[in-house]
């Protein structure tokens, strides 16, 4: 029996380590080597630490509502030494979940009664929901670091609040561990509000004057850290106003349990507020049975630690709404908040399972005990089974946004020849500044494969021997009643087996040089390719007016791109211009 036991407890052990080890499995297949948004912002960091004259006011500087000076200290150091490939930022911000799962583990072992196997049942419950595929966005952008670090703060704290600790020196490590959630984040300040309610609840031992000197000292690093984070603070902008949710009320509940739902919801808004509206009651019930039972000491302590984690979900949740209800209530199914609102629902696999627990040692429980217990288990077969489908849509949706990024990539290392608009919804809204921020990049060799500064497509054409028919074909040229012409055909990189990141047309010189003169995005679907290319159907398509065409006679190609290696490869098939050919 033993032995069996043994080998259950491995087998359940192995499969907590599925989730964080899948994380990692989809980070390198599907990251992209490509600042995103906010990431931009950091070039200037990289371009000062080069001339020496980075300043740690530069770092604690505001961006968008953000002063994130510890994630940016991170983020140079990393980014210096692995000349800014942000794809060591994705398993960073592993690794920091990795660590909060370490907390959640060590914080149900104090907590949690029982056989080590029924632990280990729950913390396999709370990793699939900490390393959900599902906040896909998470995972792929280096910067979303800054979604981890309050989480990790707080649970640190937790695991210092139940240590054997004097409480003076519990209370400086965790007014330390609130600083730096407040100046990583802008919910970090949140980290000051939940410790609090668990060294005071906690700490029950000592006297009526230590705790009020406790309460006092929090409170006062709490306004300090406040003030700092407002000081010289502007509003962004584009910033929606904050009292849309006071003027909103509905919308502002809808985005709210949106908010807290969306972990389990597969993106669908509806099935989230539904989620959310369960997730919340049960919390709530949580609350009541905490209360109640607040005379049991023992449970009181256990029930703390779950409940502030809880609430570090919760009151983001709020902050999140009314910050954010001004893009729309859509905007709340953002998978990056996810990294904010998993926790509730960690939070309630070990609150269940304490409640259901106690109510069950109670002598006149009855059937009632037995009901509760069939609940939490049908709820745990839940969160199982919509596992296949959490991972088959987040696959899609990675796979999508890789094939996405990779076209803005192409477009970047053709920003000064050819912007693409695509850069403005993908990458960053201001092309002239993502320009400038590319070349500086570039110029400090930061930028894999660098900038293309030539229209000569043989200088950054792939090696002689390939074969063009390998790569697709240029099947159509046409033109238009309203003096336009069309180009179509298909493409695909062999070794990568998905499409080109950009289709390049160019023309052929007098002098034997092969110029560009347009370049476009392939419309298909990487997993599409193979089909279209049986079928012989348009795989890529561009629309360009006469003169963007070189002078008649010229003898056109096509070529596909590929971003990560910086190369073009020639697709099979050319059109010739006749002399003429732009007459009336």
């Amino acid at each position: 029996m033993r032995t069996n036991s043994r080998l259950i407890q491995s087998l359940v052990f192995s499969l907590t380590l599925l989730p964080p080890c899948l994380v990692a499995i989809l980070i390198f297949k599907y990251g992209v080597d490509l600042p995103q948004w906010d990431q931009w912002s950091y070039v200037k960091f990289f371009e000062k630490f080069s001339h020496g004259s980075l300043t740690l006011g530069d770092l604690f500087h505001q961006v968008n509502e953000y002063r994130q000076f510890f994630p940016n200290v991170v983020f140079v150091a990393l980014g210096w030494l692995t000349h800014w490939d942000v794809r060591y930022e994705m398993f960073l911000t592993l690794l920091v979940a990795c660590f909060i799962s370490l907390n959640v583990y060590r914080l149900a072992e104090r907590t949690i009664g029982g056989t080590r196997l029924s632990r280990l049942f729950l913390f396999l419950l709370a990793n699939l929901i900490i390393f959900s595929p599902a906040q896909y966005e998470n995972w792929l952008q280096g910067q979303q670091l800054v979604y981890f670090v309050p989480i990790a703060c707080v649970t640190t704290c937790l695991l210092v609040v139940g240590s054997r600790l004097t409480i003076t020196t519990k209370s400086v490590i965790c007014a330390g561990l609130s600083a730096v959630s407040t100046f990583s984040s802008a919910n970090g300040i949140v980290c000051w509000i939940v410790v609090l309610p668990a060294l005071f609840l906690i700490e029950t031992s000592k006297g009526s004057r230590a705790r009020t000197r406790l309460v006092c000292g929090w409170t006062i690093g709490f306004f300090l850290s406040v003030c700092l984070y407002f000081y010289h603070y502007r509003k962004p902008g584009w910033s929606p106003s904050l009292f849309t949710a006071v003027f909103r009320p509905l919308q502002a509940l809808t985005y709210f349990l949106g908010f807290v739902g969306a972990p389990l919801a597969l993106e669908r808004a509806i099935l989230a507020i539904a989620i959310g509206s369960v997730v919340i009651t049960v919390f709530g019930i949580s609350c009541v049975y905490f209360f109640r039972g607040r005379a049991d000491r023992a449970l009181l302590n256990r029930m703390t630690i779950w409940l502030m984690i809880g609430a570090y979900s919760v009151l983001t949740g709020v902050l999140t709404t009314i910050g954010r209800l001004g893009f729309g209530v859509g905007q709340s199914q953002a998978t990056r908040y996810q990294g904010y609102s998993a926790y509730l629902l960690v939070s309630l696999v070990y609150l269940i399972t304490i409640m259901t627990r106690d109510f069950s040692s109670r002598p006149d429980s009855g059937r009632q005990a037995l009901l509760i217990r069939r609940l939490a288990l049908l709820a745990a077969a839940l969160l199982i089974s919509a596992q296949p489908l959490i991972f088959i849509l987040s696959i899609n949706r990675m796979d999508e946004m890789r094939t996405l990024l990779l076209q803005a990539k192409a477009s970047i290392l053709f920003i000064n020849f050819k912007p693409d608009t695509l850069l403005i919804t993908t990458l960053y809204p201001d092309l002239d500044r993502l320009t400038r921020e590319a070349n500086v990049l570039d110029s400090l060799g930061f930028l894999r494969p660098k900038l293309i500064k030539t229209l000569r497509v043989q200088e950054f054409a792939a090696p002689g021997g390939s074969n063009p028919a390998a790569y697709g074909s240029w099947n159509q040229f046409t033109r238009s009643e309203d003096n336009r012409y069309v180009a179509s055909g298909w493409a695909i990189l062999p070794d990568r087996g998905t499409t080109p990141d950009a289709i390049i047309l160019a023309y052929q010189t007098t002098g034997g040089e092969t110029l560009m003169f347009h370049t476009t995005r392939p419309q298909d679907k990487p997993a599409e390719v193979w089909y279209r290319r049986r079928n012989h159907s348009t795989a890529w398509k561009v629309s360009f007016s006469t003169d963007e065409l070189p002078p008649a006679p010229a003898t056109l190609s096509a070529w596909g791109f590929d971003a990560n290696t910086g190369k073009a490869f020639r697709l099979d098939g050319s059109f010739e211009i006749p002399t003429g050919a732009f007459g009336k």
